[in-house]
């Protein structure tokens, strides 16, 4: 039977694909997401891929692999969906506890031509029904634990729900639903991968603002967006040689494109899922990183680690952060935890619809200072030489600005992503020709460097938000989070947590706060109380919302 194929997978806004960065790149061998594995595996079958615990999909497989047994594991996994009835443009939601098998099961989905939607783990009822129903009656591959966080019975899976296919359900399987165990063994699947142009796969944004946008991608944009990834950068890029931790959510674009780009240079691959765990600290003794990849919250959370006596970072070439801007306070420590020759920062301002935005290196000379202000790492980067172009306009009149003002970051480059799934409208009204509305607030130098201000949603009249919180956490080593508020009448909110549970004394305050713009008295919460995204970011707007009852203080028509 041919599947009924949806009208927001047949009409969706054009993006472009690129060839190369320079004629001298070195470029992604793909951007198929079901054949990528299987690349990787021709290319480099007896490669390493170490996990921090057993495949949920596998749980009796152990913590190693190689590039081919991985690709093996998508063939399990493909003849598993087609035999739960999953065809071409199909789409397959994939639900479950975080993992590298989240990719594989993706992987899967893409290599018989169906569409993998990837969300995260974390998603309360709302949330999943709301991004289900976007779908159009998808096919969900979940787990116990997540139907339980989500809120998922029987009823609402029917509803919802071509199928349920529930990993590792035991005797919790829902009325009606199939368990991943019962396919095993099934035939093969035949391959169908989707033309290059076409949709392929959907991650959605963090979901700072609201729920969660449902991005889709195609293999000429995902390929064009990992050029980054692969590009040699001077010497400083991907080595076959080099232990890549990687510590970023499986679920989102990013674990994408760095997948392209193992498949092109294939490094040892050691995957962290389950942050914080004490046993991650054993797990990079055993197998040093050369390359490490965090979120920016995540690598406050790890500072811990660099206090192991085994000094696990000795080795690390260079760092990765993208998604925002890093913290000056995680550039120096981790930097200075490794004895590497010329060891390099790179930071990536990205966004789930374009990945990289612009690009920035750091060297240990750049953040020496402590507690600077404004701090060098709102200074993002440059865009792509060659490939993209920035320019800031005015919120109101959309009119350019001139350097060195405020205004709306707008880019433009390949890989934009072709659609937000059920919200095309919200899509376009960020689309400008080939020009795209980020969303965030900053100032274009003389030079195209851009500086970071704040989310528009989020826009503190005269200063920024994120540079006072850098400044602060550079100030208060103490302090694992400090979240910087816009208040409508009164002087900014900041909300602060620390590693021990404790209050900050005013007199620390006091000296943390000098020559800093005038904020309101510092609230303590635990860290645990502050709501995060999948992605660890803040969700300003609820935090706003639960200790002020305020809604935000920018329009919020790009976010």
């Amino acid at each position: 039977m041919t599947a009924t194929v949806p009208s927001f997978l047949r009409s969706y806004t054009p993006s472009r694909g690129m060839k190369w960065i320079t004629p001298f790149s070195r470029t992604p061998v793909t951007g198929r997401y079901g054949e990528a594995w299987h690349v990787a595996a021709d290319r480099f079958p007896q490669q390493r891929i170490v996990l921090q615990r057993p495949p949920d999909i596998a749980p009796d497989a152990g913590r190693e692999f190689t590039y081919s047994q991985w690709a093996a594991l998508v063939d399990d996994v493909a003849a598993r969906l087609y035999a739960a009835g999953v065809r071409p443009w199909d789409r397959v939601a994939v639900m479950k506890a975080n993992h590298p098998d989240v990719q594989v099961i993706g992987s899967a989905a893409a290599r018989i031509g169906a569409i993998p939607f990837q969300l995260a783990w974390n998603h309360e009822h709302e949330v999943a029904t709301t991004l289900l129903r976007r779908m159009e009656l998808p096919f969900l591959v979940t787990d116990p634990g997540r139907l339980e966080i989500a809120g998922l019975d029987s009823r609402t899976l029917s509803a919802l729900t071509e199928a349920t296919i529930v990993i590792g359900a035991g005797d919790k399987l829902p009325s009606g639903a199939i368990a991943f165990e019962a396919l095993a063994n099934s035939p093969a699947a035949p391959v169908r991968l989707r033309e290059f142009g076409e949709p392929m796969v959907a991650t959605h944004t963090s979901g700072t603002t609201g729920v969660p946008k449902l991005a889709l991608h195609s293999a000429e944009t995902l390929h064009a967006i990992a050029h980054v990834q692969t590009e040699r950068w001077g010497g400083m890029g991907f080595r076959h040689s080099d232990t890549f931790a990687f510590f970023d959510p499986f679920f989102h674009q990013h674990t994408l494109t760095a997948l392209f780009a193992m498949a092109t240079v294939g490094p040892k691959f050691v995957a962290v899922s389950d942050v914080p765990d004490p046993g991650i600290a054993d797990l990079l003794a055993e197998h040093r990183p050369t390359i490490v990849d965090m979120l920016p919250n995540m690598y406050l959370l790890q500072e811990h680690l660099l206090d192991d006596p085994r000094k696990l970072f000795d080795k690390v070439r260079f760092y990765i952060s993208s998604f925002d801007a890093v913290h000056t306070r995680s550039i120096r420590r981790f930097l200075g935890a490794t004895t590497a020759r010329l060891p390099v920062w790179v930071q990536s301002w990205s966004q789930t619809e374009n990945g990289g935005l612009v690009l920035r290196p750091y060297f240990k000379p750049m953040v020496r200072e402590v507690g600077q202000f404004p701090p060098p790492t709102q200074k993002m980067g440059w865009p792509l030489p060659t490939v993209a172009k920035i320019r800031i306009i005015d919120p109101d009149t959309r009119k350019e600005m001139p350097k060195g003002e405020v205004g709306l970051v707008e880019i433009s480059q390949p890989g934009r992503c072709l659609a937000y799934v059920g919200e095309q409208a919200r899509h376009d009204n960020k689309v400008d020709g080939w020009w795209w509305n980020t969303g965030d607030l900053g100032i274009k130098s003389r030079s195209g460097m851009i500086r970071l201000v704040d989310r528009e949603v989020d826009r503190i009249e005269g200063t920024s938000g994120i540079a006072i919180e850098d400044v602060l956490l550079d100030r208060l080593p103490e302090a694992n989070e400090v979240v910087v508020l816009a208040r409508k009448q009164d002087r900014p909110a900041v909300v602060y947590s620390t590693y021990d549970g404790a209050e900050i004394d005013a007199q620390r305050w006091s000296e943390a706060l000098a020559g800093l713009p005038a904020v309101d008295t510092p609230i303590h919460v635990a860290w645990k109380d502050i709501p995060r995204t999948a992605t660890w970011k803040v969700r300003r707007v609820a935090l706003r919302r639960r200790l002020f009852n305020e809604a935000p203080i920018g329009k919020g028509s790009w976010t």
